[in-house]
């Protein structure tokens, strides 16, 4: 469980849900249309290794719960070429090309994803559409007055790019931002913290006599990164842009929270008109508290992936292919920020002092997934 959650508040046009998953299963079964098989997965230009997460909804698309991994699938992508790149499982349900593997504009790439059960389901074939460069990412340090100062809302960076449209017509754009930052905690538990199973305890399990039921801390015990993602859709369509340079096109804001340098990696992405049709249609069924994936009546199911025999099944997710540009920076949040302080995130509970003797306390695993890793970032400076 994480307590550091912060409030980003972003320049965006459509807005797309996202999730997590940390329960395993391994026979995938699709109950009265109430749990359907859900795909995260993309390819770009960009060398890899690209993911595709692999899972099943909630039982219920009405409650906001996490999903439930699908382990051991046979998941792989074929182009018009006759290659064949697999992927391995990197963690329960999250699967991974090759680190050197990289889609080539122009060629055309398909998903297959074959199941424990006998299920396959695979993509219609996506082209990857050349993009133009980020030619200049901008920063600019504002106060939102309407915010008192003491409220993270109040001071921040806007966040922008300049690029310069295709001459082509009928060119559609997307926007994503990664940010990765240390992990100060790995858990934190009210139960205490179960070594045994690496993760919070279901029962009462204090270090050191403790019998409270205090929130504890837990320092990490290996390298860890928290992994935080743009959770809107930046899209645009050129048809009134055509071959024009765009300034200041607006991308996120980004806290004020603390004087360090904020590592940002930002993509431009070339899609599909499927893909972006796709975008905007779920701005009309997406409400600002919710995500893709807990609005019963009218989620939009994939536009792309199938299942080979039963072309009626409801899945949710896609399989993304797109041209893209990245740019990884470090804002400096230090600049223009003369007579405010930073507004730093609360953070409840306690961290266990060392037993009597010992270097330090108690810590806690890094545990892979989506939202966290214990890899470096690209381009990582302490």
């Amino acid at each position: 469980m994480t307590v550091m959650k912060r409030l980003f508040y972003l320049f965006a046009l459509t807005t797309l849900g996202m999730w997590s998953c940390v329960t395993e299963i391994r026979d995938f079964e699709q109950i009265s249309n109430d749990s359907f098989l859900t795909v995260e997965g993309s390819l770009s230009n960009q060398i890899g290794p690209h993911r595709v997460t692999v899972s099943s909804s909630s039982p219920s698309l009405s409650i906001n719960v996490e999903n439930i991994p699908i382990k051991g699938a046979d998941v792989f992508i074929t182009d018009n070429k006759g290659n064949r790149e697999n992927l391995k499982e990197f963690v329960d349900g999250i699967y991974e090309t090759s680190a050197n593997f990289q889609g080539v504009v122009g060629n055309i790439y398909t998903l297959h994803i074959n199941l424990r059960n006998g299920k396959k389901y695979e993509s219609t074939p996506e082209k990857l559409i050349a993009v133009p460069n980020i030619d200049k990412v901008n920063a600019n340090f504002t106060v939102k007055t309407n915010y008192p100062l003491t409220d993270v809302r109040s001071v921040g960076f806007d966040v922008s790019i300049d690029f310069k449209d295709s001459p082509e017509t009928g060119q559609y754009y997307q926007w994503k931002w990664t940010h990765y930052e240390r992990t100060v905690f790995c858990a934190s538990c009210n139960l205490g913290y179960d070594y045994g199973l690496g993760k919070c305890s279901l029962v009462p399990n204090y270090p050191y006599g403790q019998s409270s039921p205090e929130l504890i801390n837990y320092l990490c015990s290996s390298q860890c990164f928290d992994v935080l993602y743009s959770s809107t859709y930046n899209i645009l369509s050129d048809n009134l842009l055509n071959g024009q340079e765009i300034k200041n096109y607006p991308i996120m804001r980004i806290p004020y929270d603390d004087r360090t340098n904020y590592y940002l990696k930002i993509e431009q992405r070339a899609i599909s008109e499927k893909m972006y049709r796709y975008y905007r249609s779920i701005k009309d069924v997406t409400q600002s508290s919710g995500t893709l994936f807990d609005v019963p009546a009218e989620t939009q199911f994939s536009p792309n992936m199938f299942n080979v025999d039963n072309k009626d099944e409801r899945i949710l997710g896609l399989f993304e292919v797109f041209g893209s540009d990245k740019r990884i920076v470090y804002i400096d949040r230090q600049v223009g920020t003369d007579g405010y302080s930073p507004v730093k995130p609360q953070i409840a509970g306690r961290t266990l002092p060392p037993p009597p003797g010992a270097i330090s306390g108690p810590r806690a695993y890094c545990i892979e997934g989506k939202y966290r890793t214990t890899r470096e970032p690209e381009a990582w400076k302490d």
